[in-house]
């Protein structure tokens, strides 16, 4: 964990480097400044954006993974077979937590324990919810396989209607893309075709406080919207 914690630190660094040397060369000394913050947070952002994109596959996998689940533990078959089973029909990323999950029960690890850890390494609210579920069965000595069934079924209905509200918004959510990105876009063909335009932006303080205005309602713009489009409740 520390390795990797250096190796993040370093890989940030690099590419501070990198784009502040860029935007000195497109645009001077105050683009530089720019280019080493912007350099320093996008492989932050491109980290997130990865989590992000693994905890919707996740999400979107579990309730298959939870009818495999069901499937082994109707026939008789014990949790840690069931998990077995399920890790064999899945696809990454569940596979590998299903996987990971298997090497916890074969090890000795209580059941809740390895049901928490599961949750935990799935990093998505509807693992908890399955989670909690399977533990209350276990412990409630109930039919199993009819309590993964419905949180299957709770899950799947959520997903329907997070899509539909998906596609309800996704005209909003375009167009708000499209006029967010218009000020940049115009500002780098500016930079490219009138520099000394460009130079008096960037070269002088009265261009400083412009782009932080700009900036600023830009940022203002952005959070706005994102908050108006956004799918409450379906997180």
């Amino acid at each position: 964990m520390v390795q990797t914690s250096v190796s993040f630190v370093r890989l940030c660094g690099g590419c501070a480097l990198a784009g502040a040397a860029l935007a000195m060369v497109w645009a001077g000394t105050v683009a530089g400044v720019a280019g080493l913050v912007v350099g320093a947070v996008a492989p932050e952002v491109v980290l997130r954006r990865r989590i992000a994109r693994r905890s919707s596959r996740i999400a979107a996998q579990l309730p298959e993974v939870l009818a495999a689940l069901a499937a082994p533990v109707r026939a008789g078959a014990s949790l840690p077979q069931a998990f077995a089973a399920a890790a064999a029909e899945s696809e990454p990323p569940m596979q590998g937590v299903l996987e990971r999950t298997c090497r916890d029960l074969d090890g000795g690890v209580p059941q809740d324990e390895a049901i928490e850890r599961f949750a935990e390494r799935c990093g998505v609210p509807e693992a908890r919810l399955a989670a909690r579920a399977l533990r209350v069965g276990r412990v409630a000595g109930g039919e199993l396989a009819r309590v993964i069934d419905e949180v299957a079924e709770t899950l799947q209905d959520r997903d329907r209607l997070a899509r539909e509200l998906r596609a309800e918004t996704a005209q909003a959510r375009m167009s708000a893309t499209v006029v967010a990105a218009l000020p940049v876009v115009f500002l780098l063909l500016m930079s490219a075709g009138a520099r000394d335009q460009a130079s008096l932006l960037f070269g002088e303080p009265i261009g400083w406080v412009l782009l932080g205005i700009g900036g600023g309602l830009e940022a203002i713009g952005v959070v706005w919207i994102k908050r108006l489009t956004r799918l409450k409740g379906m997180a």
